[in-house]
């Protein structure tokens, strides 16, 4: 976290707060300072952490982080975005910025969306996927809490029957597949 919020210590943290604590935590995995498995400990509980004091301690051994994206601040969103597969294929992978809304369309064609390594920039994002004869799929890390309201005609929408971890960010996809797919899919992340 950053200086001044070290001098709030017990003051409770914001949604932003939390998800700046979580993109200081891939910056450091990023560059080797922590393993998968310690950073999916880290980031479950930054998404949990309730006060200053306790993302502070998440980070306070990672000394002289140099984040490798200039952090977005609280209020200032990616902007929405388009991903579009006519014919041909999208892939939204690796480090990237998270929009509040994303729009993905797959016609006669196919996407990837993997947020397995994405950063967040706010704490609800909606994302509407639409198949015709195409074909799109969804890869969320564990920690997500996700709410799907999609509707297969002589396709599949995929539906997660489970929740993630407490504060983290909420994604709501919504949309429909007509000859296609839609298929959503939680997916650890590669150890390293």
């Amino acid at each position: 976290m950053s200086n001044g919020a070290s001098r709030h210590g017990s003051m409770r943290a914001a949604d932003s707060d939390r998800i700046q604590a979580a993109q200081l935590l891939t910056d450091a995995a990023a560059q080797g300072r922590l393993g998968m498995s310690e950073y999916e400990e880290r980031l479950k509980k930054a998404y949990a952490a309730q006060t200053f004091d306790e993302l502070d301690r998440l980070s306070s051994d990672l000394p002289g982080i140099a984040p490798t994206a200039p952090p977005i601040g609280p209020g200032q969103p990616a902007p929405s975005t388009l991903l579009l597969a006519i014919m041909s294929g999208f892939e939204r992978r690796g480090r990237w910025n998270v929009p509040k809304r994303l729009t993905s369309v797959a016609l006669f064609g196919g996407g990837v969306i993997d947020l397995r390594y994405a950063d967040f920039t706010t704490a609800e994002v909606e994302i509407h996927s639409y198949s015709v004869f195409g074909g799109q799929t969804i890869l969320l890390p564990p920690e997500l809490n996700v709410d799907v309201h999609g509707v297969g005609v002589m396709g599949a929408f995929d539906h997660l029957g489970d929740e993630g971890s407490p504060g983290a960010p909420q994604v709501t996809i919504r949309g429909f597949s007509l000859w296609g797919s839609v298929g959503i899919k939680r997916k650890k992340r590669k150890t390293q």
